[in-house]
């Protein structure tokens, strides 16, 4: 069933046909919307309850008066929050893909007790020195290109291989919608993004933490086996021959591996 979200929100949309069943909050990436989890939407909401957010700038989101003149990891996770008390939740299981990762991980900080796990898909969890370069050279990049022509070049960087097009199609598609003001305030969390994982990253929890990643992924991957080797309580599960979008490219493996992930941490009378 979904609901009218309220006009001061961020846009969401909910599946909570489950009575009594855990609740799933489920963020995208950069230049992405809710639309990027079709391929989850059906499996998980057999399991479990979702509520799904288009980011400040993307989706339906986009359409409604945004109150950062810039933005921040921190403010853009307190904008989730506010639409999962708006809600009434109950605890919740947070689940990101790539830059959605970034968005769970300052959620987790934020509010660690309304926190039962942390599901990445794609995690992006620290900049290694290659994507330290990378993220340096990002804003000069796309003032020269222009945002379109610099998000399809990210996407070849980022999905080069044969068996990435569909992800990387997608990507592409969908960041058509993000305008160019938009976008600006999106880059602008380039500059401190080293500052903002080295944070994250270090940052000590118990909270259960379960990345998913592909063999393929030739700029997340090492840092996301990092983070699983730092933090106890994380494990990795990596996908062979995939690439950085394994919710796309491997959808249905991705759906089983999350599902019986987080039923294995459902103790009896609890959800």
């Amino acid at each position: 069933m979904q609901r009218k979200p309220n006009e001061h929100l961020l846009y969401y949309e909910l599946e909570d046909q489950q009575q009594n069943a855990p609740w799933l909050v489920l963020l995208h990436g950069a230049g992405g919307s809710m639309a990027t989890w079709r391929l989850q939407r059906e499996a998980l909401a057999q399991h479990f309850n979702l509520l799904l957010v288009d980011l400040p700038g993307h989706g339906e989101t986009s359409k409604k008066t945004n109150p950062y003149a810039t933005y921040t990891f921190n403010n853009i996770a307190q904008s989730v929050w506010e639409v999962v008390d708006y809600l009434k939740l109950p605890m919740v299981h947070l689940v990101g893909t790539s830059l959605g990762s970034i968005i769970c991980l300052e959620m987790r900080v934020q509010h660690p007790e309304k926190v039962v796990s942390v599901v990445l898909a794609g995690a992006v969890v620290k900049l290694n020195s290659k994507l330290r370069m990378i993220a340096a050279a990002c804003p000069p990049l796309a003032r020269l290109l222009g945002h379109k022509a610099f998000f399809k070049m990210g996407a070849y960087l980022i999905l080069p291989r044969r068996n990435h097009k569909r992800s990387r199609d997608i990507f592409i598609q969908e960041s058509v919608a993000l305008s160019k003001k938009e976008f600006k305030k999106w880059m602008s969390l380039l500059g401190n993004l080293g500052d903002t994982l080295q944070g994250l990253f270090h940052k000590p929890t118990i909270i259960p933490h379960l990345l998913v990643s592909g063999s393929q992924d030739h700029l997340f991957l090492s840092p996301a086996k990092a983070f699983t080797h730092f933090h106890e309580s994380a494990k990795i599960e990596i996908f062979p021959n995939c690439g950085h979008v394994v919710t796309i490219e491997k959808a249905r493996k991705f759906n089983q591996v999350c599902i019986e992930y987080i039923k294995s941490l459902i103790t009896p009378g609890s959800s």
